[in-house]
């Protein structure tokens, strides 16, 4: 007997570790300044397995794609120009489960045998992204404690949450 891809539930999840450093900025022959700068390393993780490093996660598109099923652009390369090296996730939506289908394997361990099909529950989903949220929040608090600019459009991600838990709860 086959399985298809909605007899078994992956789980997205995730970890994210914060360093804060002083270091200096604009050097010249006579000046520098100290400043402080905040470094978030973030992996993601299917089923427990690390997704690749070198791709990054836009967490605004995985946001979007939360409430439209579509192709999306939701990994690119570290130097951010996903021209460069990011590929894109085909999202299902069905009422009970989200689906990604991605281009190429997303796992740091090439090794790692499986479809590039991954079907999660809403659930999960709500569960990911709340605290994806919480610890973007955490990080928002940081850099603000050190007048640094934060750039995630939390209450934009908190509204989409709410009205998915809406529409699939």
């Amino acid at each position: 007997m086959t399985l298809s891809s909605t007899d078994y539930l992956s789980k997205l999840s995730f970890d994210m570790e914060t360093t804060t450093k002083k270091v200096y900025k604009n050097i010249t022959k006579v000046k520098g300044k100290m400043v402080t700068v905040v470094d978030t390393q973030i992996s993601l993780f299917i089923d427990g397995h690390k997704l690749d490093e070198h791709e990054i996660f836009l967490e605004d598109v995985y946001f979007n794609s939360l409430l439209y099923p579509g192709r999306y652009p939701m990994f690119t390369c570290t130097c951010r120009i996903f021209g460069c090296g990011g590929y894109h996730v085909e999202v299902v939506h069905t009422q009970d489960t989200l689906m990604w289908r991605m281009e190429q394997s997303p796992f740091m361990d090439k090794t790692i045998r499986g479809s590039n099909e991954f079907v999660f529950s809403w659930s999960n989903i709500i569960e990911f992204s709340g605290e994806w949220i919480e610890r973007l929040e955490n990080l928002q608090n940081l850099m603000l404690s050190h007048e640094l600019k934060f750039q995630c459009d939390l209450e934009k991600y908190k509204s989409i949450v709410e009205e998915v838990k809406t529409m699939r709860c």
